[in-house]
């Protein structure tokens, strides 16, 4: 007896296959750029639509869609950690060496400057702080601190120097939009340095960044002075406590 050609619901279910197996493999691209390019929200949310769309392709028994899911979501979960990885790195050497010898105040002095009273500079090429301190912000609220008090600002303008939107999405001044990741590089003191370093270094930066409890950033605020940022925990509903530091440069 002669082979038979295909039924047509027999192409119909290949064709099907084909372009299930194609979708998984464009959710997996698109979720790994949208990992490499933003935040760890985006890998954690990548992370968890490959691993319903493999459960899913396994309840149906498509086991080569579910297997080519299971790949990307192995790709996915490993950028995710070299991302993290890449984050943690310490500051450059380098970094180190811009803190001068001996004792310093410039980051214990709340909203006050340990410069001269002129605002130039103190002793020994430290940077002169002109504001220090913690500011609460809540969800869709920004502050301006370019004044050396902080200021609540209640839209995202040009005079914000940050503003926490929803999902602890924070962001940096709209003139100025980069934020340079310090987290584990080390504490504050020192900070001026290491975020001199990353800006001069043309780091990889963010407008923005997903924040959570003990991570750090450098910015700049919206009239181009160096800051350094610390979140120490969250607040309220979908807001946040951040120690803010401003240099004048």
């Amino acid at each position: 007896m002669e082979n038979e050609a295909p039924a047509p619901a027999n192409r119909l279910k290949e064709h099907s296959g084909v372009a299930a197996n194609l979708f998984s493999a464009v959710t997996g691209l698109v979720a790994l750029v949208q990992a490499v390019r933003s935040d760890p929200l985006w890998i954690v949310l990548g992370l968890v639509a490959l691993a319903a769309l493999m459960a899913y392709q396994l309840w149906r028994r498509r086991w080569r869609t579910a297997g080519l899911a299971a790949v990307a979501l192995l790709v996915l979960g490993v950028a995710g950690w070299a991302l993290d990885q890449d984050r943690s790195d310490p500051a450059p050497a380098a970094a180190t060496t811009t803190t001068p010898a001996g004792p310093t105040t410039a980051t214990t002095t709340p909203a006050a400057s340990t410069g001269a009273p002129d605002g130039s500079p103190a002793a020994g090429g430290a940077a002169a702080v002109f504001f220090s301190d913690v500011v609460r912000l809540d969800k869709k609220t920004g502050v301006d601190v370019d004044g050396g008090r902080p200021v609540r600002r209640y839209a995202q303008d040009a005079t914000v120097d940050l503003y926490l939107d929803w999902g602890y999405i924070l962001y940096s001044s709209a003139r100025h939009s980069a934020m340079y990741d310090d987290t584990y590089a080390g504490p504050e003191e020192g900070a001026a340095g290491r975020c001199a370093t990353y800006r001069e270094a043309r780091r990889t930066s963010a407008p923005h960044h997903y924040v959570g409890g003990g991570q750090q950033y450098c910015f700049t605020t919206s009239e181009g002075h160096p800051g350094w940022l610390q979140v120490v925990n969250q607040a309220g509903d979908g807001g946040a406590l951040v120690k803010v530091t401003v240099w004048r440069e």
